[in-house]
């Protein structure tokens, strides 16, 4: 199982509300076994379905630059409680502690993961803040195509330049430059290896 830590950083942006809120619309859209939470003001919790929304919520977070994330990997008490501030096991307890190391790391990608295999943490780690540094370098335009593509369908640039009213060459131009495809690989990548963790 995923549990996903994190704790808002208010400092690090200028309109608090609307970062908060552009958090919350971000991990609305994950995938959960237990939703999102606001345990306290500094701590919010979720349990992602599975390692690929564990990678999409890490990533979500870590676009918005506006929070220290933790990600543990472990068993949990089941059956898993619908609310995330009622779960209890071993990946509560190292995503918790994964948090607190990330807030105190002075990393520029405040990402930390606990799966109980020091070496496995350090690989994923890097990888997550690699890619969560790619995503952050996206400008408005970008995203706001990259937000509009389903994974794996085909044939959806003309549809997104009609939504956007540009032209499909600048929809291929967006994705381009935004790295989009090589993500997707490298979410995939992270998924299987948070797979791996998880059966060990």
């Amino acid at each position: 199982m995923f549990v996903v830590a994190l704790s808002p950083r208010p400092r690090s942006v200028t309109d608090v509300a609307a970062a908060s809120e552009a958090l919350w619309h971000q991990l609305a859209q994950v995938s959960t076994h237990a939703a999102f939470t606001a345990v306290s003001g500094q701590l919010l919790l979720g349990v992602p379905a599975d390692a690929d929304a564990a990678v999409d919520a890490v990533l979500r977070a870590a676009r918005l630059n506006f929070c220290h994330i933790g990600l543990g990997v472990g068993a949990l008490y089941e059956p898993v409680p619908a609310e995330a501030d009622q779960v209890d096991g071993r990946a509560l307890r190292r995503a918790q502690g994964a948090l607190d190391a990330a807030e105190h790391r002075g990393e520029r990608v405040p990402i930390c993961v606990s799966t109980g295999n020091a070496e496995l943490d350090a690989e994923l780690e890097g990888l997550l803040r690699l890619l969560g540094q790619s995503i952050r370098t996206r400008s408005e335009s970008e995203w706001a195509v990259v937000d509009l593509l389903t994974p794996g369908v085909r044939g959806q640039q003309k549809a997104v330049a009609q939504t956007l009213g540009i032209t499909p060459q600048a929809v291929s131009a967006a994705i381009l430059r935004s790295g989009y495809n090589d993500e997707l690989g490298a979410r995939s990548g992270i998924a299987r290896l948070l797979e791996l963790a998880d059966n060990l």
